[in-house]
Protein backbone atom coordinates (compact mmCIF):
# COMPACT_ATOMS: atom_id res chain seq x y z
CA UNK A 1 0.00 0.00 0.00
CA UNK A 2 1.40 3.41 -0.94
CA UNK A 3 1.52 6.62 0.90
CA UNK A 4 0.11 9.63 -0.64
CA UNK A 5 2.37 12.67 0.05
CA UNK A 6 -0.30 15.01 -1.37
CA UNK A 7 -2.86 15.14 1.55
CA UNK A 8 -3.38 17.49 4.30
CA UNK A 9 -2.60 15.94 6.94
CA UNK A 10 1.44 15.76 5.65
CA UNK A 11 1.94 19.05 6.33
CA UNK A 12 0.58 18.48 10.01
CA UNK A 13 3.21 15.48 10.01
CA UNK A 14 5.98 17.92 9.03
CA UNK A 15 5.24 20.33 11.22
CA UNK A 16 4.87 17.54 14.35
CA UNK A 17 8.83 17.40 13.74
CA UNK A 18 9.57 20.67 13.85
CA UNK A 19 7.70 21.20 17.00
CA UNK A 20 5.20 23.50 15.25
CA UNK A 21 1.95 22.62 16.35
CA UNK A 22 -0.72 23.97 17.91
CA UNK A 23 -3.22 22.44 20.59
CA UNK A 24 -5.97 21.84 18.02
CA UNK A 25 -3.73 20.67 15.89
CA UNK A 26 -2.17 18.27 17.97
CA UNK A 27 -5.51 16.74 18.87
CA UNK A 28 -6.42 16.88 15.43
CA UNK A 29 -3.12 14.94 14.21
CA UNK A 30 -4.10 12.72 17.32
CA UNK A 31 -7.65 11.40 16.05
CA UNK A 32 -5.79 10.94 12.68
CA UNK A 33 -3.32 8.50 13.80
CA UNK A 34 -5.89 5.80 13.47
CA UNK A 35 -5.39 5.59 10.06
CA UNK A 36 -2.90 3.09 8.72
CA UNK A 37 -1.33 5.21 6.34
CA UNK A 38 -0.93 8.38 8.55
CA UNK A 39 0.96 5.92 10.92
CA UNK A 40 2.81 4.91 7.92
CA UNK A 41 4.07 8.20 6.72
CA UNK A 42 4.97 8.97 9.96
CA UNK A 43 7.26 6.29 10.17
CA UNK A 44 8.90 7.34 7.38
CA UNK A 45 9.47 10.68 8.03
CA UNK A 46 10.68 9.45 11.46
CA UNK A 47 13.07 6.98 10.02
CA UNK A 48 14.23 10.08 7.09
CA UNK A 49 14.81 12.39 10.57
CA UNK A 50 16.87 10.03 12.51
CA UNK A 51 18.94 9.12 9.03
CA UNK A 52 19.35 12.75 8.66
CA UNK A 53 20.94 13.07 11.99
CA UNK A 54 23.30 10.19 11.90
CA UNK A 55 24.94 11.70 8.90
CA UNK A 56 28.52 13.52 9.77
CA UNK A 57 28.88 17.55 9.94
CA UNK A 58 30.37 18.91 6.70
CA UNK A 59 33.85 20.54 7.78
CA UNK A 60 33.90 24.32 7.43
CA UNK A 61 34.90 25.81 4.30
CA UNK A 62 38.29 27.02 4.16
CA UNK A 63 39.11 30.83 3.66
CA UNK A 64 39.92 32.23 0.69
CA UNK A 65 41.49 35.42 1.64
CA UNK A 66 45.08 34.36 1.02
CA UNK A 67 44.60 33.02 -2.76
CA UNK A 68 42.64 36.01 -3.44
CA UNK A 69 45.63 38.23 -1.86
CA UNK A 70 48.14 36.07 -3.99
CA UNK A 71 46.14 36.57 -7.70
CA UNK A 72 45.88 39.85 -7.02
CA UNK A 73 49.79 40.63 -6.41
CA UNK A 74 50.37 38.06 -9.36
CA UNK A 75 47.93 40.10 -11.49
CA UNK A 76 49.71 43.54 -10.60
CA UNK A 77 53.10 42.14 -11.43
CA UNK A 78 51.97 40.70 -14.40
CA UNK A 79 49.98 44.22 -15.85
CA UNK A 80 52.25 45.30 -18.86
CA UNK A 81 52.80 49.08 -18.85
CA UNK A 82 51.55 51.07 -21.59
CA UNK A 83 53.51 51.92 -24.21
CA UNK A 84 55.06 55.07 -25.02
CA UNK A 85 53.71 57.61 -26.97
CA UNK A 86 54.86 57.62 -30.35
CA UNK A 87 52.73 61.19 -31.74
CA UNK A 88 56.05 62.84 -32.07
CA UNK A 89 57.70 60.36 -34.12
CA UNK A 90 54.77 60.24 -36.92
CA UNK A 91 54.94 64.19 -36.60
CA UNK A 92 58.58 64.20 -37.27
CA UNK A 93 57.79 61.42 -40.13
CA UNK A 94 55.12 63.29 -41.77
CA UNK A 95 57.02 66.69 -41.56
CA UNK A 96 60.18 64.58 -43.50
CA UNK A 97 57.80 63.53 -45.73
CA UNK A 98 56.09 67.31 -46.82
CA UNK A 99 59.94 68.42 -47.27
CA UNK A 100 61.16 65.43 -49.30
CA UNK A 101 58.01 65.66 -51.98
CA UNK A 102 58.26 69.74 -52.04
CA UNK A 103 61.81 69.41 -53.32
CA UNK A 104 61.49 66.13 -55.45
CA UNK A 105 63.68 63.38 -56.37
CA UNK A 106 67.06 64.24 -57.41
CA UNK A 107 67.81 63.06 -61.01
CA UNK A 108 70.59 60.11 -61.82
CA UNK A 109 73.69 61.62 -62.14
CA UNK A 110 74.52 59.44 -64.84
CA UNK A 111 72.04 56.87 -67.55
CA UNK A 112 72.35 53.29 -66.23
CA UNK A 113 71.02 52.04 -69.28
CA UNK A 114 74.37 50.79 -70.92
CA UNK A 115 75.40 49.08 -67.89
CA UNK A 116 71.84 47.07 -67.51
CA UNK A 117 72.06 46.00 -70.90
CA UNK A 118 75.94 45.19 -70.35
CA UNK A 119 74.77 42.75 -67.47
CA UNK A 120 71.95 41.08 -68.96
CA UNK A 121 73.90 40.21 -72.09
CA UNK A 122 76.74 38.93 -69.72
CA UNK A 123 74.21 36.81 -67.80
CA UNK A 124 72.56 35.45 -70.82
CA UNK A 125 76.04 34.27 -71.52
CA UNK A 126 77.56 33.04 -68.62
CA UNK A 127 73.86 30.95 -68.30
CA UNK A 128 74.22 29.29 -71.36
CA UNK A 129 75.86 25.79 -71.07
CA UNK A 130 79.30 26.18 -73.14
CA UNK A 131 79.58 23.00 -75.70
CA UNK A 132 80.90 19.75 -74.70
CA UNK A 133 84.88 19.18 -76.25
CA UNK A 134 85.14 16.76 -78.99
CA UNK A 135 87.49 13.51 -79.02
CA UNK A 136 90.78 13.82 -78.65
CA UNK A 137 91.60 10.96 -80.37
CA UNK A 138 92.74 12.74 -83.59
CA UNK A 139 94.78 15.16 -81.57
CA UNK A 140 96.75 12.70 -79.91
CA UNK A 141 97.37 10.77 -82.96
CA UNK A 142 98.65 13.60 -84.41
CA UNK A 143 101.03 14.59 -81.63
CA UNK A 144 102.77 11.12 -81.82
CA UNK A 145 103.12 11.41 -85.28
CA UNK A 146 104.56 14.98 -85.03
CA UNK A 147 106.74 13.98 -82.01
CA UNK A 148 108.03 10.63 -84.05
CA UNK A 149 108.23 13.11 -87.01
CA UNK A 150 110.88 15.81 -85.27
CA UNK A 151 112.63 13.32 -82.93
CA UNK A 152 111.81 14.67 -79.91
CA UNK A 153 112.47 12.40 -76.81
CA UNK A 154 109.72 13.39 -74.71
CA UNK A 155 106.04 13.63 -75.81
CA UNK A 156 104.40 16.86 -75.44
CA UNK A 157 101.44 16.74 -72.68
CA UNK A 158 97.96 17.08 -75.06
CA UNK A 159 97.07 20.07 -73.17
CA UNK A 160 100.23 22.65 -73.79
CA UNK A 161 99.64 25.72 -75.74
CA UNK A 162 103.59 25.96 -76.52
CA UNK A 163 103.14 22.42 -78.35
CA UNK A 164 100.76 23.71 -80.57
CA UNK A 165 102.23 26.94 -81.16
CA UNK A 166 105.77 25.04 -82.00
CA UNK A 167 103.78 22.56 -85.04
CA UNK A 168 101.61 25.13 -86.44
CA UNK A 169 104.86 27.27 -86.63
CA UNK A 170 107.01 24.67 -88.38
CA UNK A 171 103.97 23.82 -90.53
CA UNK A 172 103.95 27.07 -92.35
CA UNK A 173 107.65 26.96 -93.15
CA UNK A 174 107.14 23.87 -94.99
CA UNK A 175 103.94 24.67 -96.75
CA UNK A 176 102.03 21.68 -95.43
CA UNK A 177 99.06 23.11 -92.88
CA UNK A 178 96.84 20.45 -93.22
CA UNK A 179 93.50 19.38 -91.09
CA UNK A 180 94.84 17.52 -89.13
CA UNK A 181 96.38 20.11 -87.00
CA UNK A 182 95.92 19.89 -83.39
CA UNK A 183 94.28 22.79 -81.65
CA UNK A 184 95.09 23.63 -77.87
CA UNK A 185 92.80 21.89 -75.43
CA UNK A 186 92.40 21.77 -72.07
CA UNK A 187 91.63 18.30 -70.72
CA UNK A 188 90.79 19.16 -66.79
CA UNK A 189 88.74 21.47 -67.82
CA UNK A 190 86.86 18.56 -69.69
CA UNK A 191 87.09 16.88 -66.82
CA UNK A 192 85.28 19.26 -64.52
CA UNK A 193 82.90 19.57 -66.74
CA UNK A 194 82.04 15.80 -67.28
CA UNK A 195 81.94 15.67 -63.30
CA UNK A 196 79.81 18.35 -63.11
CA UNK A 197 77.12 16.82 -66.04
CA UNK A 198 77.44 13.43 -64.03
CA UNK A 199 76.48 15.47 -60.46
CA UNK A 200 73.65 16.91 -62.13
CA UNK A 201 72.30 14.05 -63.19
CA UNK A 202 71.96 11.94 -60.40
CA UNK A 203 68.97 11.93 -58.42
CA UNK A 204 69.36 14.05 -54.81
CA UNK A 205 69.52 11.62 -52.02
CA UNK A 206 66.09 11.95 -50.27
CA UNK A 207 66.52 12.33 -46.75
CA UNK A 208 64.15 10.44 -44.49
CA UNK A 209 64.29 12.06 -41.09
CA UNK A 210 61.39 14.58 -41.71
CA UNK A 211 59.03 11.29 -41.98
CA UNK A 212 60.12 9.54 -39.47
CA UNK A 213 59.94 12.81 -37.06
CA UNK A 214 56.53 13.30 -38.78
CA UNK A 215 55.05 9.87 -37.47
CA UNK A 216 56.74 9.58 -34.80
CA UNK A 217 54.86 12.80 -33.59
CA UNK A 218 51.79 11.33 -35.11
CA UNK A 219 51.63 7.77 -33.04
CA UNK A 220 52.97 10.05 -30.01
CA UNK A 221 50.09 12.18 -30.25
CA UNK A 222 47.48 8.94 -31.20
CA UNK A 223 48.88 6.83 -28.06
CA UNK A 224 48.62 10.58 -25.73
CA UNK A 225 44.75 10.65 -26.86
CA UNK A 226 44.31 6.61 -25.99
CA UNK A 227 45.60 6.74 -22.56
CA UNK A 228 43.15 10.31 -21.58
CA UNK A 229 40.53 8.74 -23.15
CA UNK A 230 40.95 5.03 -22.43
CA UNK A 231 38.68 4.92 -19.25
CA UNK A 232 35.68 6.31 -21.72
CA UNK A 233 36.94 3.65 -24.25
CA UNK A 234 36.91 0.76 -21.66
CA UNK A 235 33.09 1.77 -20.26
CA UNK A 236 32.48 2.14 -24.27
CA UNK A 237 33.50 -1.20 -25.12
CA UNK A 238 31.95 -2.67 -21.85
CA UNK A 239 28.43 -1.28 -22.93
CA UNK A 240 28.61 -2.55 -26.54
CA UNK A 241 29.97 -6.38 -25.74
CA UNK A 242 26.84 -6.30 -23.05
CA UNK A 243 24.65 -5.26 -26.26
CA UNK A 244 26.02 -6.92 -28.32
CA UNK A 245 25.93 -10.38 -26.10
CA UNK A 246 21.85 -9.88 -26.46
CA UNK A 247 22.10 -10.27 -30.44
CA UNK A 248 22.33 -13.92 -32.16
CA UNK A 249 25.58 -14.91 -32.64
CA UNK A 250 25.01 -15.29 -36.09
CA UNK A 251 24.84 -11.68 -36.59
CA UNK A 252 28.58 -11.28 -35.37
CA UNK A 253 29.59 -14.21 -37.68
CA UNK A 254 28.18 -12.31 -40.77
CA UNK A 255 29.51 -9.15 -39.93
CA UNK A 256 33.07 -10.67 -39.90
CA UNK A 257 32.06 -13.10 -43.04
CA UNK A 258 31.24 -9.60 -44.83
CA UNK A 259 34.23 -7.54 -43.80
CA UNK A 260 37.20 -10.29 -44.68
CA UNK A 261 35.01 -11.00 -48.18
CA UNK A 262 35.40 -7.21 -48.72
CA UNK A 263 38.87 -6.67 -47.92
CA UNK A 264 39.60 -10.12 -50.42
CA UNK A 265 37.65 -8.71 -53.16
CA UNK A 266 39.18 -5.36 -52.81
CA UNK A 267 42.31 -6.62 -52.96
CA UNK A 268 42.09 -9.01 -55.41
CA UNK A 269 39.26 -8.22 -57.19
CA UNK A 270 40.11 -11.74 -60.07
CA UNK A 271 36.91 -13.87 -61.10
CA UNK A 272 36.75 -16.60 -58.82
CA UNK A 273 37.29 -14.10 -55.76
CA UNK A 274 34.33 -12.16 -56.82
CA UNK A 275 32.26 -15.17 -57.38
CA UNK A 276 32.80 -15.82 -54.24
CA UNK A 277 32.73 -12.65 -52.75
CA UNK A 278 28.59 -12.75 -54.31
CA UNK A 279 28.01 -15.87 -52.18
CA UNK A 280 29.66 -14.29 -49.10
CA UNK A 281 27.35 -10.86 -49.45
CA UNK A 282 24.01 -12.75 -49.60
CA UNK A 283 24.86 -14.82 -46.74
CA UNK A 284 26.04 -12.31 -44.97
CA UNK A 285 22.78 -9.97 -45.04
CA UNK A 286 21.17 -13.50 -44.66
CA UNK A 287 22.78 -13.31 -41.40
CA UNK A 288 23.20 -9.91 -40.22
CA UNK A 289 19.73 -7.81 -40.85
CA UNK A 290 17.22 -9.51 -39.37
CA UNK A 291 18.59 -10.36 -35.84
CA UNK A 292 20.29 -6.47 -35.93
CA UNK A 293 16.75 -5.41 -36.97
CA UNK A 294 14.87 -7.49 -33.94
CA UNK A 295 17.55 -6.04 -31.30
CA UNK A 296 16.57 -2.68 -32.49
CA UNK A 297 12.87 -3.32 -32.66
CA UNK A 298 12.94 -4.37 -28.72
CA UNK A 299 15.01 -1.95 -28.10
CA UNK A 300 13.84 2.10 -27.66
CA UNK A 301 16.50 4.30 -28.87
CA UNK A 302 16.12 8.29 -27.84
CA UNK A 303 17.97 10.69 -29.49
CA UNK A 304 17.94 14.41 -27.86
CA UNK A 305 14.68 13.87 -25.38
CA UNK A 306 14.63 12.66 -22.08
CA UNK A 307 12.34 9.69 -21.21
CA UNK A 308 10.33 8.57 -18.59
CA UNK A 309 10.00 4.35 -18.33
CA UNK A 310 7.19 2.93 -17.07
CA UNK A 311 6.11 -0.22 -16.74
CA UNK A 312 7.68 -3.41 -18.39
CA UNK A 313 10.11 -2.87 -20.92
CA UNK A 314 10.93 -5.94 -23.25
CA UNK A 315 14.74 -4.68 -24.63
CA UNK A 316 17.65 -2.00 -23.83
CA UNK A 317 16.46 2.07 -23.46
CA UNK A 318 18.85 3.48 -25.03
CA UNK A 319 19.01 7.87 -24.84
CA UNK A 320 21.19 9.68 -26.62
CA UNK A 321 21.88 13.44 -25.03
CA UNK A 322 18.97 12.75 -22.86
CA UNK A 323 18.23 11.35 -19.18
CA UNK A 324 16.45 8.37 -18.33
CA UNK A 325 14.03 8.44 -15.34
CA UNK A 326 12.82 5.11 -13.70
CA UNK A 327 9.93 5.01 -12.46
CA UNK A 328 8.63 2.98 -9.32
CA UNK A 329 6.56 0.75 -11.24
CA UNK A 330 9.57 0.39 -14.57
CA UNK A 331 11.04 -3.24 -15.28
CA UNK A 332 13.25 -3.11 -17.64
CA UNK A 333 14.17 -6.79 -19.28
CA UNK A 334 17.97 -5.48 -20.69
CA UNK A 335 20.32 -2.38 -20.40
CA UNK A 336 19.55 0.88 -19.69
CA UNK A 337 22.55 3.01 -21.78
CA UNK A 338 22.82 6.96 -21.72
CA UNK A 339 25.48 9.06 -23.74
CA UNK A 340 25.67 12.46 -22.56
CA UNK A 341 23.01 12.31 -20.11
CA UNK A 342 22.16 11.19 -16.09
CA UNK A 343 20.44 8.22 -15.29
CA UNK A 344 17.46 8.92 -11.82
CA UNK A 345 16.53 5.19 -10.70
CA UNK A 346 13.84 5.58 -8.25
CA UNK A 347 12.69 3.29 -5.70
CA UNK A 348 11.06 -0.15 -6.85
CA UNK A 349 12.24 -0.39 -10.40
CA UNK A 350 13.74 -3.28 -11.50
CA UNK A 351 16.50 -3.44 -14.07
CA UNK A 352 17.46 -6.97 -15.61
CA UNK A 353 20.64 -6.22 -16.97
CA UNK A 354 22.72 -2.70 -15.63
CA UNK A 355 22.28 0.86 -15.72
CA UNK A 356 25.32 2.52 -17.84
CA UNK A 357 25.69 6.14 -17.62
CA UNK A 358 28.69 6.94 -20.02
CA UNK A 359 29.39 10.98 -19.65
CA UNK A 360 26.84 11.59 -17.28
CA UNK A 361 26.04 10.27 -13.56
CA UNK A 362 23.30 7.72 -12.00
CA UNK A 363 21.95 8.42 -9.13
CA UNK A 364 20.18 5.80 -6.84
CA UNK A 365 22.05 3.62 -8.53
CA UNK A 366 25.62 2.12 -6.81
CA UNK A 367 26.44 -0.76 -8.86
CA UNK A 368 25.99 1.61 -11.79
CA UNK A 369 29.10 1.85 -14.96
CA UNK A 370 29.44 5.59 -14.87
CA UNK A 371 32.04 7.61 -16.70
CA UNK A 372 32.96 11.43 -16.32
CA UNK A 373 31.36 13.95 -17.94
CA UNK A 374 32.94 16.18 -20.37
CA UNK A 375 34.95 19.15 -19.31
CA UNK A 376 35.79 22.64 -20.27
CA UNK A 377 35.41 22.86 -23.84
CA UNK A 378 34.33 19.73 -24.95
CA UNK A 379 31.34 20.37 -22.69
CA UNK A 380 30.32 23.58 -24.06
CA UNK A 381 30.92 21.76 -27.39
CA UNK A 382 28.49 18.75 -26.73
CA UNK A 383 26.15 21.41 -24.70
CA UNK A 384 25.89 23.43 -28.28
CA UNK A 385 25.50 20.40 -30.09
CA UNK A 386 22.38 19.21 -27.70
CA UNK A 387 19.65 21.08 -29.31
CA UNK A 388 20.82 19.71 -32.54
CA UNK A 389 20.25 16.25 -31.34
CA UNK A 390 16.77 17.14 -30.09
CA UNK A 391 15.80 18.22 -33.23
CA UNK A 392 17.29 15.02 -35.00
CA UNK A 393 15.46 13.41 -32.69
CA UNK A 394 11.92 14.91 -33.43
CA UNK A 395 12.20 15.21 -37.36
CA UNK A 396 10.65 12.27 -39.48
CA UNK A 397 13.61 10.34 -40.91
CA UNK A 398 11.53 8.78 -43.40
CA UNK A 399 10.96 11.90 -45.96
CA UNK A 400 14.43 13.67 -44.99
CA UNK A 401 16.68 11.04 -45.51
CA UNK A 402 14.44 10.47 -49.31
CA UNK A 403 14.70 14.21 -49.56
CA UNK A 404 18.40 13.99 -49.25
CA UNK A 405 18.56 10.78 -51.75
CA UNK A 406 16.78 12.50 -54.43
CA UNK A 407 18.80 16.17 -54.04
CA UNK A 408 22.16 14.28 -54.51
CA UNK A 409 20.59 12.70 -57.19
CA UNK A 410 20.04 15.55 -58.86
CA UNK A 411 22.96 16.84 -58.17
CA UNK A 412 24.87 13.94 -59.72
CA UNK A 413 22.39 14.68 -63.27
CA UNK A 414 23.49 18.24 -62.97
CA UNK A 415 27.18 17.78 -63.27
CA UNK A 416 26.43 14.92 -65.93
CA UNK A 417 28.25 12.25 -63.59
CA UNK A 418 24.92 9.99 -63.01
CA UNK A 419 25.71 7.76 -66.24
CA UNK A 420 29.19 7.25 -65.76
CA UNK A 421 28.87 6.01 -62.49
CA UNK A 422 26.29 3.73 -63.47
CA UNK A 423 28.27 2.69 -66.22
CA UNK A 424 30.95 1.72 -63.60
CA UNK A 425 28.98 -0.17 -61.00
CA UNK A 426 27.28 -2.16 -64.16
CA UNK A 427 30.76 -3.14 -65.17
CA UNK A 428 32.15 -3.64 -61.29
CA UNK A 429 29.41 -4.58 -59.13
CA UNK A 430 30.79 -6.92 -56.51
CA UNK A 431 34.20 -4.74 -56.35
CA UNK A 432 32.09 -1.63 -56.05
CA UNK A 433 30.13 -3.67 -53.22
CA UNK A 434 33.24 -4.65 -51.18
CA UNK A 435 34.78 -0.77 -51.39
CA UNK A 436 31.48 0.83 -49.90
CA UNK A 437 31.20 -1.77 -46.91
CA UNK A 438 35.01 -0.90 -46.05
CA UNK A 439 34.80 3.14 -46.81
CA UNK A 440 31.78 2.71 -44.68
CA UNK A 441 33.34 0.66 -41.73
CA UNK A 442 36.16 2.76 -41.60
CA UNK A 443 34.24 6.13 -41.66
CA UNK A 444 31.10 4.91 -38.90
CA UNK A 445 33.87 3.07 -36.27
CA UNK A 446 36.18 6.59 -35.50
CA UNK A 447 32.70 8.15 -34.95
CA UNK A 448 31.45 5.48 -32.44
CA UNK A 449 35.18 6.16 -30.41
CA UNK A 450 34.24 10.06 -30.62
CA UNK A 451 31.53 9.80 -29.38
CA UNK A 452 32.65 7.56 -26.06
CA UNK A 453 35.68 9.76 -25.12
CA UNK A 454 33.32 12.90 -25.28
CA UNK A 455 33.87 14.70 -28.42
CA UNK A 456 30.53 14.98 -29.82
CA UNK A 457 30.92 17.14 -32.58
CA UNK A 458 33.54 15.82 -34.42
CA UNK A 459 31.50 12.49 -33.92
CA UNK A 460 28.13 14.04 -35.47
CA UNK A 461 30.55 15.25 -38.15
CA UNK A 462 31.82 11.84 -39.20
CA UNK A 463 27.86 10.70 -38.94
CA UNK A 464 26.96 13.57 -40.51
CA UNK A 465 29.55 12.33 -43.39
CA UNK A 466 28.63 8.97 -43.43
CA UNK A 467 24.77 9.66 -43.81
CA UNK A 468 25.49 11.92 -46.86
CA UNK A 469 28.01 9.54 -49.14
CA UNK A 470 24.90 6.63 -47.66
CA UNK A 471 22.03 8.85 -49.44
CA UNK A 472 24.69 9.64 -51.81
CA UNK A 473 25.41 6.09 -53.05
CA UNK A 474 21.85 5.19 -52.58
CA UNK A 475 20.90 7.58 -55.20
CA UNK A 476 23.60 6.47 -57.57
CA UNK A 477 22.64 2.71 -56.92
CA UNK A 478 18.71 3.46 -57.12
CA UNK A 479 19.76 5.65 -60.44
CA UNK A 480 21.03 2.32 -61.95
CA UNK A 481 18.42 -0.31 -61.41
CA UNK A 482 15.93 2.29 -62.56
CA UNK A 483 18.05 2.84 -65.68
CA UNK A 484 18.38 -0.99 -66.08
CA UNK A 485 14.34 -1.36 -66.00
CA UNK A 486 13.43 1.57 -68.21
CA UNK A 487 15.96 -0.22 -71.37
CA UNK A 488 14.57 -3.45 -70.81
CA UNK A 489 10.84 -2.34 -70.83
CA UNK A 490 11.96 0.15 -73.93
CA UNK A 491 10.59 3.35 -71.71
CA UNK A 492 11.04 6.52 -73.84
CA UNK A 493 14.29 8.57 -72.17
CA UNK A 494 15.58 5.86 -70.04
CA UNK A 495 17.87 8.42 -68.59
CA UNK A 496 14.96 10.43 -67.20
CA UNK A 497 12.40 7.50 -66.54
CA UNK A 498 15.12 5.07 -64.63
CA UNK A 499 16.05 8.25 -62.06
CA UNK A 500 12.44 8.64 -61.77
CA UNK A 501 12.12 4.87 -60.99
CA UNK A 502 14.86 4.83 -59.03
CA UNK A 503 13.50 7.27 -55.93
CA UNK A 504 10.11 5.83 -56.43
CA UNK A 505 11.46 3.18 -55.37
CA UNK A 506 13.32 4.47 -52.52
CA UNK A 507 10.21 6.40 -51.51
CA UNK A 508 8.26 3.08 -51.47
CA UNK A 509 10.67 1.30 -49.52
CA UNK A 510 10.26 4.37 -46.43
CA UNK A 511 7.15 2.66 -45.80
CA UNK A 512 8.43 -0.58 -44.32
CA UNK A 513 11.36 0.10 -41.94
CA UNK A 514 12.89 -3.21 -42.42
CA UNK A 515 12.88 -3.45 -46.66
CA UNK A 516 14.18 0.51 -46.17
CA UNK A 517 17.18 -0.11 -43.40
CA UNK A 518 18.38 -3.05 -46.11
CA UNK A 519 18.38 -0.74 -49.44
CA UNK A 520 19.60 1.84 -47.77
CA UNK A 521 22.99 0.10 -46.08
CA UNK A 522 23.37 -2.15 -49.58
CA UNK A 523 22.59 0.74 -52.11
CA UNK A 524 24.22 3.12 -50.01
CA UNK A 525 27.62 0.98 -49.87
CA UNK A 526 27.20 -0.19 -53.20
CA UNK A 527 27.21 3.58 -54.55
CA UNK A 528 29.82 4.34 -52.48
CA UNK A 529 32.37 2.10 -53.59
CA UNK A 530 31.30 3.50 -57.24
CA UNK A 531 32.35 6.56 -56.08
CA UNK A 532 35.71 5.55 -54.66
CA UNK A 533 36.49 3.13 -57.41
CA UNK A 534 35.21 6.20 -60.33
CA UNK A 535 37.68 8.78 -58.66
CA UNK A 536 40.47 5.92 -58.25
CA UNK A 537 40.20 5.04 -62.23
CA UNK A 538 40.17 8.99 -63.16
CA UNK A 539 43.45 9.41 -61.09
CA UNK A 540 45.21 6.70 -62.72
CA UNK A 541 44.53 7.80 -65.79
CA UNK A 542 45.21 11.06 -65.47
CA UNK A 543 48.47 9.80 -64.29
CA UNK A 544 49.12 8.26 -66.93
Amino acid sequence: MGVTWDEPWVDLLHREAEEDLSAAERAQLGALMASPEVLEARTRLERVQLALTALPSLPPPHRQAAQVASDVRWSACLTVPLPRSVAAAVAAEVALSARLTREGVPPPARAVAPEVVLGVRTARQLSSAPPLPRSLAAEVASEVAWAARLQVPARTPAGSVAAGLQQRIRQEREGQLGASVPEPHMPEQRSSQTGLIQRSNQSPARNPAPLLLVLGLLTGLTLLGLTQAWPNLSAGATVLQALVTQVSPLAGVGLALLLAASLVVAWRPTRGVQQFGVAAFALSAALTLPPLYAALARSGVTVGHNVTVHGQVPGNVIAVGGDVTLARDASVHGEVVTLFGNVRREDGARVSGRVNALLGHASGDVAALQTAPPKGLNLATASAFRPLLGWLGGAAWGPVFGMLTGTMLLLLFLVGAAPLLARRQRHAPVRTLALGVLALATLLAPALGLALTGLLAPALLAAAFALLLVATGLSVSAYDLGRTVSHRLRFPQPERTGAVLGMLAVALSLGWPPLALGLALTGGAWGLGTLLLTQTGGERSASH
